[in-house]
C-alpha cells in the first residue's frame, strides 16, 4: 500500500462508480453512465501513470481533482442533479480525497525515489 497507495484507492473509486451506474436507475448503462465511467477509469489510470515529482508531489492529486471536477459537471450539467448524481458526486468527492490522502512512491532509475507518507501531498 506504500508504493502504490493513490493508485489503489483511485482504482477502488473507479469500480465503485462502474457498479454505482451500471445499477443505479433503471439498470441499464447509458450514453452518460458510460462517459462516467470512463471519467473514472481515466482517473485512476491518469493517478497511477503520473510520477512523483519531487518539485510538484501534489501531481497524482492534482490529476484527480481535476478529473472529479469533470465527473461533478458531467452530472450536473446533463440532466440536472438528481439524487443519482448527488451519490456519484459523493463517491468521486470521496475517491479524490482518498487519493490525496493516500500514501504513494514514484521511482526513478536515474534519480532518488519520491515519496508521499500517508496524509496530504507535501
Amino acid at each position: 500500500m506504500q508504493k502504490y497507495g493513490k493508485s489503489i484507492i483511485a482504482v477502488i473509486a473507479a469500480v465503485l462508480v462502474a457498479v454505482y451506474q451500471s445499477r443505479s436507475g433503471d439498470g441499464l448503462v447509458d450514453r452518460v453512465e458510460w462517459v462516467s465511467i470512463v471519467i473514472a477509469f481515466v482517473t485512476a489510470l491518469g493517478v497511477f501513470i503520473v510520477p512523483l515529482a519531487p518539485q510538484a508531489k501534489w501531481g497524482k492529486s492534482a490529476v484527480a481533482g481535476v478529473l472529479a471536477l469533470l465527473q461533478v459537471l458531467v452530472a450536473a450539467i446533463v440532466d440536472g442533479i438528481s439524487t443519482d448524481d448527488m451519490i456519484l458526486m459523493f463517491i468521486t468527492v470521496v475517491g479524490a480525497l482518498g487519493i490525496y490522502i493516500a500514501p504513494a512512491v514514484s521511482e526513478d532509475n536515474n534519480a532518488a525515489p519520491v515519496a508521499v507518507g500517508t496524509g496530504a501531498d507535501r
